[in-house]
């Protein structure tokens, strides 16, 4: 067994001494992601940040020589507690030094590093007219690899889908030091097994991913930004079934009730309608001549479920500001409360009204306040289950344990975009059944021997 000391050593001299971090006070920052820490805070031995993965595969085989735990990790935006040691025999590999962006828009792809910021990919692509469609709340400091690791969602996926569906291709570093590709720029490829997909949203539990291959579509001609409000939350929920199924298929659909309303305007001074019980936030895109037909439907669809408000966004500052509010609404909920409880379940679309009376019911059940907003359009909510003490945060989390058991009855998901992660792990069998989760087991097992990737992620002590 080494000490500390020989493995600091025998990394550092895989990725130079002058890319690890050692003190007391870097490990523990990477004790916490955005979704907070472990319930027990382990420090790491060190975190590696290599440039190559030449210099990833050389650290992996090291440790799963000597089976010593890896957590990747890059900008640690996770919400789930993806991206944290487990035990204090473990390293960090933080991809951030690996974040080249190059786009070919020959081919309308791109292959990223890891650590590549999700907007400057955005920022890059669109210089060619291509668009990178995945856009988490996050995206202006979130990593691709998290994303892809998460398999993201954001506000564009009503339309464009998730970020699984504009991966075509990634290297990988295996446990054993391996690298492999999978997948590339060639629009149609299925030769052999799809593990391109397999490692997206795998969290880290399979392999290291060291480089990406994006693909990217021509950006929309022009889009236009619409705000409609509702005096009632299940109206406004029912709208969103509506809107999907009337022939329009927004680019944006996103939902807020009436104290997330609140609490952005508070900090955003947005002009939002605050009397509301919820509103819909809405982007069309396409041909210009498109956007008003669109626009129209959407009022008149509205109007049959008793708007109280419908407004266009005039200009493009106005309709930034729009999105500028809805990506407010974690900082602004800070006033709320002295803490919340999140998450990001989905339902069908038909069973969205359903979900939001469901949030409010376990609320008043467990007399905690609660409130909701989400990505409405493909059936995404983000509850909140607020507290202000170590009591109430009990409370606060057998409400939330209660409502995912009933997103599961209702055909739902846990987890729509941020990944099961350690925070969802104990509903894993309840909503997928013994039998699958045996079976992504065997997976992690066959590719993962000695369980020295993300230990504990997604399967909690199963794995």
């Amino acid at each position: 067994m080494l000490n500390k000391e020989e493995v600091r050593a025998r990394i550092g001299s895989f990725v130079g001494q002058e890319n690890i971090l050692i003190k007391q006070e870097d490990l523990i920052c990477y004790t916490y992601n955005a979704g907070g820490a472990a319930p027990s805070s382990y420090l790491p031995i060190l975190v590696a940040l290599p440039g190559t993965a030449e210099e990833v595969s050389k650290v992996v085989a090291f440790c799963n020589q000597n089976k010593i735990s890896i957590v990747p990790r890059s900008q640690g935006s996770g919400l789930s507690v993806n991206a944290i040691p487990e035990s204090d025999c473990s390293i960090i590999i933080s991809m951030q030094r690996m974040n080249t962006i190059n786009v070919d828009p020959e081919t309308l792809t791109a292959v990223v590093g890891p650590g590549a910021i999700t907007s400057e990919i955005k920022k890059a692509a669109a210089v060619h007219g291509l668009m990178y469609p995945p856009d988490p709340a996050s995206f202006t400091f979130s990593s691709i690899g998290g994303n892809v690791a998460t398999d993201a969602g954001g506000l564009q996926c009503v339309k464009y889908g998730t970020t699984k569906n504009y991966v075509s291709g990634m290297q990988v570093v295996l446990a054993s030091g391996e690298i492999i590709r999978a997948g590339g720029k060639c629009i149609k490829d299925v030769t052999g097994y799809n593990l391109t997909q397999l490692f997206t949203g795998s969290e880290g539990t399979l392999g290291v991913i060291t480089e990406i291959t994006l693909k990217l579509i021509p950006l929309p001609q022009a889009k236009r930004a619409i705000r409609v409000a509702f005096s009632e939350i299940e109206n406004a929920a029912k709208a969103v079934s509506a809107i999907m199924t009337s022939g329009v298929v927004p680019s944006i659909m996103e939902f807020q009730e009436q104290t997330l309303i609140r609490a952005v305007e508070d900090y955003t001074h947005a002009g939002l309608p605050v009397d509301a019980g919820a509103m819909l936030l809405i982007e069309v895109d396409g041909d210009v001549s498109t956007l008003k037909p669109q626009a129209d439907v959407i009022q008149r669809v509205c109007e049959q479920l008793g708007m109280i408000d419908f407004h266009v966004a005039e200009t493009a500052e106005e309709a930034e500001q729009l999105w500028v509010a809805r990506r407010s609404g974690l900082p602004a909920l800070a006033r709320v409360a002295k803490g919340r409880l999140g998450g990001d379940p989905a339902v069908p679309i038909n069973k969205l009204a359903q979900a939001v009376h469901m949030l409010f019911e376990v609320g008043k059940k467990y007399g905690i306040k609660v409130s909701c907003q989400g990505h409405a359009g493909d059936g995404n909510i983000h509850p909140h289950f607020f507290f202000n003490s170590d009591e109430e945060k009990k409370t606060a989390a057998k409400a939330r344990s209660e409502f995912h058991y009933e997103i599961i009855k209702m055909g739902g998901t846990v987890s729509a975009e941020h990944g099961v992660g350690r925070e969802k792990s104990p509903y894993i069998v309840k909503q997928l059944g013994e039998a699958q989760v045996n079976a992504m087991l065997a997976i992690k097992k066959a590719l993962d021997p000695n369980n020295i990737l993300n230990p504990g992620c997604i399967f909690g002590g199963q794995a």
